[in-house]
């Protein structure tokens, strides 16, 4: 036995939902904080309870003047929720985003262009369709996150767009003659209900998207040091852990590790304030990003002390990008804040590491502290040696043997490197 939807419970019910989901999403925004976009979405299904109500007394009293403001509340609804996704989706916000629908909705309406409840039915139907799609192509083009809840939220959004388009031909097959007449269609209710599913799914769908972001900032905010902005120490070691698992799948291709100590800094805090000494560091991780960021990773191991990884790097381009960091600091440290500090970098080079990239390792060998230190001063290059590789003038090209590519054995001797 085939089950009647009825239009009034249809209608009772759609609101209490909707009206539900916007106070537990508004609700779980103002207790716990985090993204806006939960509460934005929480207030446009409050606004979207509102326009169902309005729209179903005026439909029951036939007062086609009043469902306009309904209908065009819906409206509003729908392109709060857009604008939520541009904004969760790093762009700009905007007002004439959210009210362009609902006022292009009204302006019709009362020009007299669309005069009868079918006309204006199908005028609503396309305008939530379109600002669902927006939704969803706001979603689909965000760039630079992996939110596992983006792809499903941006397919209910298509879908509803979807199910909103699929009205038009219920409409012109079975048209809806007075606006009273609504609470006895048969098809109304039945799409009043798959409406009502789809939002509901939506709403748990931005509750997840919302909680992966902020575990997302919260890794993002653990790997990442908080003065430099480059990643920390636990982000270098696991970017070297995934280096290691790359260079065992490849066969151990080259990787060299530089550790960069700037050079009397202790004396710079001490003469100038710690502050100054904040600018300093600074101003080395921009010089640190802008020469070296594109050969592979960089990050502050802690204090003045700065390491890159350089994956398919071997000993004699890690000498070079070395000496080419070395000199652009000195220049952009000879002055800081117009002060004449002449900060400068000792950077130790370990090449052909271990296998498993161990960093822990690599840092002591490439210790630039230790390796410069026995010799004139700092400001140097200063590059580690073993067994396995025979490093040669500066200049002359460097060249291992694929099938000695293995744990380095013991440090035989250092060479330190200084191209002025």
């Amino acid at each position: 036995m085939p089950v009647h939807l009825d239009m009034m419970t249809m209608s009772v019910v759609g609101i209490t939902v909707t009206l539900v989901l916007g106070l537990v999403l508004t609700f779980n925004w103002a207790r716990y904080g985090g993204s806006s976009f939960v509460g934005v979405w929480g207030l446009s299904m409050l606004v979207l309870s509102v326009g169902i109500v309005v729209a179903s007394v005026s439909s029951l009293a036939g007062l086609l003047s009043v469902l306009a403001f309904g209908q065009a509340a819906m409206i509003l609804s729908d392109g709060i929720k857009c604008n939520a996704c541009r904004e969760f989706a790093g762009r700009e916000s905007s007002l004439v985003y959210v009210v362009a629908g609902p006022l292009l909705f009204l302006l019709v309406v009362n020009s007299g262009l669309v005069e009868t409840f079918n006309g204006r039915l199908m005028l609503v139907c396309t305008l939530l369709a379109a600002y669902n799609f927006a939704a969803a192509a706001e979603l689909i083009y965000a760039n630079g996150e992996h939110l596992p809840s983006r792809w499903p939220a941006a397919v209910l959004l298509v879908i509803t767009g979807l199910s909103f388009l699929s009205w038009l031909p219920l409409i012109v097959a079975r048209p809806i003659v007075e606006i009273g007449q609504v609470f006895l269609s048969g098809w109304f209710p039945a799409v009043l209900l798959v409406t009502l599913l789809l939002r509901t799914a939506l709403a748990f769908i931005v509750l997840a998207m919302a909680k992966e972001r902020q575990e997302q900032e919260q890794r993002t905010d653990a790997l990442t040091d908080s003065l430099t902005g480059l990643p920390n120490r636990r982000a270098l070691f696991e970017a070297a852990d995934v280096i290691g698992q790359r260079r065992i799948l490849g066969g151990g291709t080259p990787v060299s590790v530089l550790i960069l100590d700037l050079d009397h800094f202790k004396d710079t805090n001490d003469s100038y304030g710690h502050e100054f000494g904040d600018e300093v560091l600074k101003l080395f991780a921009r010089t640190l990003v802008k020469t070296l960021d594109d050969k592979g990773i960089v990050g502050r191991l802690g204090g003045e002390e700065f390491a890159a990884i350089l994956p398919g790097v071997d000993a004699t381009a890690a000498v070079v990008a070395a000496e080419a960091l070395r000199r652009a600091f000195a220049r952009s440290a000879a002055f800081v804040n117009g002060l004449a500090i002449g900060a400068t970098v000792s950077v130790g080079v370990a090449s052909d590491v271990e296998v498993d990239t161990d960093l822990s390792g690599c840092s002591g060998r490439a210790d630039a502290r230790a390796l410069c230190r026995p010799r004139a001063g700092r400001n140097q290059v200063a590059l580690l040696e073993s067994d396995d590789q025979r490093v040669l003038p500066a200049g002359s090209t460097i060249r291992t043997s694929p099938s000695r590519l293995r744990p380095t054995p013991p440090i035989t001797k250092r060479q330190t490197v200084r191209i002025d």
